[in-house]
């Protein structure tokens, strides 16, 4: 059974996480208020995973979160507000070794609670299992990117690309961020980001990645066209199809839907568009996303990078783009945008 301490100002709050996570066969090891009683709470119970709301009495939710990270390597999930404030805050919670987060309940959201249970309970059980030395290494003096990259698949030299496609879920902004670091500001090669994330997100995610990239970063509209050297950052809510006259096409997501946005809608119209000038990349995440995607670029005579399973937070994703689809390179972040770079330019 994973053993959980709840951290938020909000007694309401805690009783609902409660009774989520004991519905969900964890155990409730503590509750605490403010961030003193969180620091206390998890140095004497040592929990599986802390839920923590960033924004308690008693300090600053960011500093708090590092010294949890650093000091207990006890894997956290974010518990978020919805504004756009927050959303930048609770990225910057996964920079800095968050695992995930959860958008708090807001009346009126269109998210019935037994969803909002599932997400809850499906997110702490996945950071209980987490890769939290990969988690909290980036930015620490003396781990490069060599550190985690296997043998290349193939050559360095490939044919120039019409476009790049990069997936990622869990713990993918700082996986991003260490891949998109690597394009010079001559990077010719237009890139489609597809992260999971809520629509709220998209621009703080957007101005996130650019403040590690050298080329433009824009989150993508409706009228937007691939350009060279251009990132385009797929919106929350909407799922994102390349077309061959270079448009991009938004629609929304629907109900049912499991992945928002969608990385297999979007490689596998790369594949349809662009075929072997397609290029497909699966990094860290939950789940099967990006797997099938993948598969179509690869048989359509594109390229497929996939983040080595070993240096993810979460390993399944590109474990099961690995299955199903192979890879022409698998690689550490820094690793495979270097990879990207040295593609010859069109």
């Amino acid at each position: 059974m994973i053993r959980v301490a709840i951290a938020d100002d909000s007694p309401f709050t805690c009783r609902l996480l409660q009774s989520y996570l004991e519905d969900g066969d964890c155990e409730i090891v503590g509750v605490a208020h403010d961030a003193a009683a969180t620091r206390d709470l998890v140095r004497r119970e040592r929990p599986d995973v802390l839920t923590l709301d960033l924004e308690m009495p008693g300090g600053h939710g960011l500093d708090l979160l590092n010294q949890v990270v650093t000091e207990t390597a006890v894997p956290v999930v974010v518990i978020s507000g919805v504004t756009r404030r927050a959303a930048s805050t609770t990225l910057r919670a996964l920079e800095l070794g968050a695992v995930d987060f959860v958008l708090k309940f807001t009346p009126g959201a269109p998210v019935s609670p037994a969803i909002l249970r599932r997400e809850i309970v499906a997110k702490v059980k996945t950071a209980a299992a987490a890769n939290i030395g990969r988690a909290s290494c980036a930015g620490v003096p003396g781990m490069d990117a060599d550190t985690l990259v296997p043998a290349p698949r193939h050559p360095d030299a490939r044919p120039a690309a019409d476009v790049i496609v990069i997936g990622a879920s869990t713990g993918g902004p700082q996986a991003v961020r260490e891949l998109v670091s690597q394009f010079p500001a001559d990077f010719s090669t237009p890139c489609v980001i597809v992260q999971h994330l809520p629509a709220s997100f998209a621009g703080a995610f957007a101005a996130q990645i650019a403040r590690a990239a050298h080329i433009p970063v824009d989150v993508a509209g409706d009228t937007d066209r691939l350009t060279p050297g251009h990132l385009l950052v797929t919106p929350g809510g909407r799922h994102l199809r390349l077309r061959p006259d270079r448009r991009v096409e938004l629609t929304p997501v629907a109900d049912g839907d499991l992945h928002r946005p969608s990385i297999d809608a979007t490689m596998i119209s790369a594949a349809d568009a662009y075929a072997a000038a397609a290029v497909g990349v699966v990094l860290t995440g939950m789940g099967t996303d990006g797997a099938e995607g993948l598969r179509r670029i690869r048989s359509s005579g594109g390229a497929g990078y996939v983040q080595d399973p070993a240096s993810c937070v979460v390993g399944s994703m590109p474990a099961r783009a690995l299955e199903r689809a192979g890879a022409d390179y698998i690689g550490a972040p820094a690793a495979i945008g270097a990879m990207l770079a040295r593609r010859r330019i069109a």
